[in-house]
Order: structure tokens, then C-alpha cells, then sequence
């Protein structure tokens, strides 16, 4: 992996499994492998979570020196693949992902 690849990489930290119906905390930290500038100039716009196709939610951040971690609650519907999406405004879209089977 380029340190490219690492600064913009969104990582998620969930359970290895759920429960049908149970809430579960999802966090999604970007530049954890490698920090990310986070400058006006060259900052992360947002970071979108979906399970599989289905969009469940989206932290916004503004440019400037904020940490571009989050962390939601969500309740999984199916389980399978958690998908997190981040926009650098220099960098483009990218994603990171996690398998989370629902027992």
C-alpha cells in the first residue's frame, strides 16, 4: 500500500458479528495507517456508510485541523459487507471496507 493509499484509506472499526435488529457502534477513521494533512487546503470533505448498496448515514467536515474519525450507530438489517466512502478535496473518493455477518 502507496502512503497515498494510507492517508486516505477510510478504516473501520466494528464488531466482527451482529445480531439481527442490534445496534452497533461503527467507528471510521481516516488517516489512521498515516496521518492525513487535514489543512484547508488539502482536507477530507466527508465519510458515507453503507451496508452493501444501502446508504445508512454521513459526517460532514469542514477544511482545517479536524480529525477525520467518526463514529455511529447503526442497526444492520441483512449483515455483509460495511462500506465506508471518504472525499479528500485534492484526491478524489475512496473506500474502505469490512465484513460483518449477522448471526
Amino acid at each position: 500500500m502507496t502512503d497515498l493509499e494510507k492517508k486516505h484509506l477510510p478504516v473501520i472499526d466494528a464488531p466482527d458479528k451482529a445480531s439481527a435488529g442490534e445496534t452497533i457502534q461503527v467507528s471510521v477513521e481516516v488517516g489512521k495507517l498515516l496521518a492525513h494533512p487535514n489543512e484547508p487546503a488539502h482536507h477530507i470533505e466527508f465519510i458515507d456508510l453503507y451496508e452493501d448498496e444501502v446508504y445508512l448515514t454521513r459526517a460532514d467536515f469542514t477544511g482545517g485541523k479536524v480529525n477525520p474519525k467518526v463514529t455511529f450507530e447503526v442497526m444492520l438489517t441483512k449483515g455483509g459487507r460495511l462500506r465506508a466512502f471518504c472525499s479528500c478535496n485534492l484526491h478524489g473518493v475512496w473506500e474502505g471496507d469490512k465484513l460483518i455477518p449477522i448471526e
